[in-house]
Formats: C-alpha cells, sequence, structure tokens
C-alpha cells in the first residue's frame, strides 16, 4: 500500500464512500462481515448463508449519522488499526494487527445474545502481495482507491438467530475501498482462493469501476506472489460461463450454484447485485511458462448495478 489516503478528502454531499468488507468461504457456507458509509449514513452488516441450500441468517445496522464512524475508518488498510462501533446493543470490531486480523460482533437483544460472531484472520504474511490500484473516472473528481487481500486463513464462530456453525481453515478475503463516486455505474467483481499443491492460490479480477484503459485489477496469486493479467473476459457457456484473459494465461470454467442477489433501497439509493457463487476450474501460466492446474474450488462473480 504505497498510496497516501487523505481523510480529509474533499467531495460533494454523497459521493464519499468507504468501506471494510471482509468475506469468508468455508463448508458450504459465505460469512460477509461489512462496517462502512455512503457520506450520510453507516451501516454494519453480517451476513450467513449456504450455498447449496439458500438458507440465510443476517445482522444489520443502520447509522443515519455517518460521521461517528466515518471519524474511525482506517486510511491504511496495513497499518494496526481497530475499526469498533459500540452502543448499547451492539458491538462490532475489526481488528488489524501485523500477525492476524479479529473480526468480532456482539448483538444483545431482550436480555439476549441475538449475535455472536468472532473469526480470526491469520496468513498476514509481510512479502504476501496483494491488489491495490487506485482508478480515476472520465468525470473529474472522481476516483477510487481500492485494497484486496486474498488467501487468509480463517478459523471461528458465528451464530446469528438460532444457526451456529463453526468456522475450519476457511479462505477469506479483506476488500477495502475509498473512494468519491459519480451516482451511478455498474461493475463486475470475481474473486476466490483456494490451496493447489500445498500453496495458497487465489484470483482477483474485475472491470466498471472506472477508467482502467491504463491499468486493471486483473491478476492471480500463487504462494504469496502476484501476477498481473491483461483484459479479462466472461462468456456464457450455456448453463454456465468462461473466464479468461487476452494472452490466455487465466482460463476458467465455471458451473453456478448460487446467485445471492441483493437488492437494497433506501433514500437516494437503489442497489442490486448479482453476486453468483460457483464451482470454478482451470488453469493459470506463470511467467516461466509452467501450467498451474487448479481443481474445483468456490469463487464468485458479481454483477453490480448502482444509485447511490
Amino acid at each position: 500500500m504505497n498510496f497516501v489516503y487523505d481523510k480529509k478528502v474533499a467531495a460533494k454531499f454523497r459521493r464519499l464512500k468507504e468501506w471494510d468488507f471482509y468475506q469468508i468461504c468455508f463448508d458450504d457456507y459465505v460469512l460477509q462481515l461489512t462496517m462502512g458509509h455512503v457520506s450520510y449514513c453507516a451501516q454494519l452488516s453480517a451476513n450467513l448463508f449456504n450455498i447449496k441450500t439458500g438458507e440465510r441468517r443476517s445482522f444489520s445496522k443502520l447509522l443515519l449519522n455517518a460521521r461517528k464512524l466515518k471519524r474511525k475508518m482506517g486510511d491504511n488498510p496495513e497499518k494496526s488499526n481497530m475499526l469498533q462501533w459500540f452502543d448499547h446493543k451492539v458491538k462490532m470490531q475489526f481488528e488489524v494487527t501485523p500477525r492476524y486480523r479479529r473480526l468480532t460482533l456482539s448483538e444483545i437483544k431482550r436480555n439476549d445474545i441475538r449475535t455472536e460472531i468472532d473469526v480470526t484472520l491469520t496468513n498476514a504474511a509481510f512479502n504476501k502481495e496483494k491488489t491495490v490500484i487506485a482508478i480515476p473516472y472520465e468525470k473529474p473528481k472522481f476516483w477510487y482507491l481500492n485494497y484486496k487481500e486474498n488467501c487468509f486463513v480463517a478459523n471461528g464462530y458465528c451464530r446469528i438467530d438460532d444457526k451456529e456453525v463453526e468456522i475450519t481453515n476457511g479462505n477469506a478475503v479483506l476488500d477495502w475501498g475509498r473512494g468519491v463516486w459519480p451516482r451511478k455505474h455498474c461493475w463486475v467483481w470475481g474473486n476466490g482462493s483456494t490451496v493447489v499443491d500445498g500453496k495458497h492460490f487465489g484470483f482477483n479480477v474485475g472491470w466498471g469501476f472506472g477508467d482502467t484503459s491504463n491499468a486493471t485489477e486483473n491478476m492471480f496469486f500463487y504462494d504469496n506472489k502476484a501476477y498481473k493479467l491483461s483484459n479479462v473476459h466472461e462468456e456464457k457457456t450455456g448453463d454456465g460461463f468462461r473466464y479468461f484473459d487476452d494472452e490466455n494465461k487465466f482460463v476458467f470454467e465455471v458451473t453456478p450454484i448460487f446467485d445471492n442477489f441483493t437488492e437494497t433501497k433506501a433514500p437516494f439509493v437503489h442497489n442490486t447485485c448479482h453476486q453468483v457463487f460457483g464451482l470454478w476450474e482451470g488453469a493459470v501460466t506463470l511467467p516461466d511458462g509452467t501450467t498451474l492446474k487448479v481443481p474445483p474450488f468456490v469463487a464468485f462473480c458479481e454483477h453490480a448495478n448502482n444509485k447511490w
């Protein structure tokens, strides 16, 4: 993270967006944890869903005054930091240290604990490479600074309402976003992590976030090293999809399992997202010409249409 993010960034009302988003895949489940704001309001959320049955449990708290959380949002995802929210019902905390990250959430309702989450992420190696990119828009004064870190190993516990699950050796990603956004835009984002031949493998692809004519965020990771890709394309193939780059260094066939469709309607906001989870199977080519075959693993690609 060589960029310096100035928390006093100038932006028109409602244009500044900041979030810390973690997603953990384990067994047949996905757990998503978010703390963020859209300038005038903020949200804390946790979503647990089963990609085979569609069973879902969720927690959400809307903060109509975003200033308190906004002041606590970190300016560097690699630095030790404590992003937290406390009130008489909810305690949510993202703790960042050089060796691990700890994500916790407690919600008390009618003197009973309704939500309790405690997850620790490891594999925070100093030499681990990530996706870091600052993307401009065609219109001046709009931009997006994004940091994504793949290949975390997640262990812990999650309970929401009557659903309890243990998290053992899950695969996790951090999506850290700061930016001044236009009112309307669409994006595509795909991401996933697994282990291949005893080493961590992951990928990140995406477009639509702004003007990526000079640089994209497409890359794959192997053994904590990042390998840049050219433009990545999505192709419908019968009931599935195919993803490939211009040089065929990244080629995957995808069998869809579950569409985690979400829609958010609020004052000034109407966001929809089809986040399709599936089994990704394919191969990547390393710089020395070696082909690394990647057995089927769960990953996703989403199409988001935002008015916010």
